[in-house]
């Protein structure tokens, strides 16, 4: 290996060194690999639970979370037409959030009709485990799950909607109790007893409630098809869609009260699943994440260490250079010595004058 091989070799590993330092000080931002842990960052005061575009986001360090097509149960996902999610997490006493981010170059935020269908995105929250989870859980193992739905979230900005709003003449008939006359309002006619009309809504139905309070829903699955409505709902959340991008954050408390809700600590496992509208995905047709862990516990301080590291390798690196380049200084003074010596043999000797002249 020659000098030169070897001066970059040193600048390369120690280029890497410092990167990965840095990174780790969080002076340079980095995104951690597949399969690897989700560290929240801890802030003090209240979380942006309805600001995705906040600046406090910069605290947490992003993670890369791939996705594939949901193909295990009906109906399934052929091509997943969104393949990566960004996640990030902050925390503080009480309270956890999280910003998961995605490329979407439709905004789907209206499901008043059977052609119409919503973006949305799930965060599941389990404990540890030592054995590998079903996706959605099993009998055995209730899963936690809270999914913002971009339909709930525009009923609650821009007004509820409904099949009126996609069919004005949808006000044919006599309703008892209601209020006024065709076209009526929901749910301001619909007091009373006058509610049973509105199916949905009447029996409790979520996506039926004109007055939603949160765009996310809090739910419970015991396995594929048993996902269920929690009656407490504690998770709340909000999603900002703009030049083809959504930023979604769904945030709650760590530890609820609620038996249904999983209590958010260390070594928590979480999963990702996402609907993209515009291909039609609704249900278990949707794009899923593999388990990731979750952390709330800095590490070691290696503070010290890594700039004791650090200077040993700059160091280490100019003292290379210094030597290598001594080195062939003196590789190449022979060299000229011996050409030096070769020219002085080599030059005519001048014949000096006989005594006679």
């Amino acid at each position: 290996m020659d000098k030169k091989t070897r001066v970059v070799l040193v600048l390369i590993v120690s280029f890497a060194v410092v990167l990965t330092a840095l990174q780790y000080q969080g002076w340079i931002s980095g995104v951690a690999a597949s399969g690897s842990s989700l560290m929240t960052a801890e802030v003090d005061g209240e979380l942006p639970v309805t600001d995705p575009e906040n600046v406090l986001w910069n605290k947490a360090t992003p993670i890369d979370v791939p996705l594939s097509a949901q193909g295990i149960t009906t109906p399934t996902l052929r091509n997943a037409t969104i393949d990566t999610l960004e996640v990030r997490s902050l925390r503080n006493d009480t309270h956890v959030a999280f910003r998961i981010t995605w490329t979407d170059a439709t905004k789907n935020n209206r499901t008043t009709t059977n052609l119409e269908f919503r973006d949305a995105v799930a965060i599941q929250i389990a404990e540890k485990s030592s054995e590998p989870l079903i996706c959605m859980g099993a009998s055995y193992a209730r899963m936690h799950i809270m999914q913002w739905k971009a339909d709930w979230q525009a009923d609650i900005e821009e007004g509820f909607r409904d099949l009126q709003h996609s069919f004005p003449n949808f006000w044919n008939d006599y309703y008892p109790y209601a209020m006024g006359e065709p076209p009526y309002r929901v749910p301001e006619d619909f007091s009373g007893e006058a509610s049973q009309y509105l199916v949905g809504y009447h029996v409790g139905n979520p996506f039926s409630d004109p007055l939603k309070v949160t765009a996310v829903e809090d739910a419970v699955a015991e396995g594929f098809s048993t996902i269920e409505t929690q009656e407490v709902q504690n998770a709340v959340g909000r999603g900002v869609w703009q030049d083809g991008t959504w930023s979604v954050v769904i945030a709650r408390a760590m530890d609820t009260g609620d038996s249904n809700d999983t209590v958010i600590k260390e070594e928590n496992i979480v999963a990702f699943a996402v609907w993209d509208g515009d291909g039609h995905d609704v249900g278990s047709r949707k794009a899923t994440s593999t388990w990731i862990t979750f952390r709330t516990e800095e590490g070691p301080d290696y503070t010290l260490y890594l700039l004791i590291i650090l200077l040993i390798i700059i160091v280490a690196v100019i003292v290379a250079a210094y030597i290598l380049s001594r080195r062939g200084k003196r590789e190449e003074e022979p060299e000229k010595t011996e050409e030096k010596t070769k020219k002085v043999k080599e030059e005519p000797k001048e014949e000096k004058g006989s005594d006679e002249d």
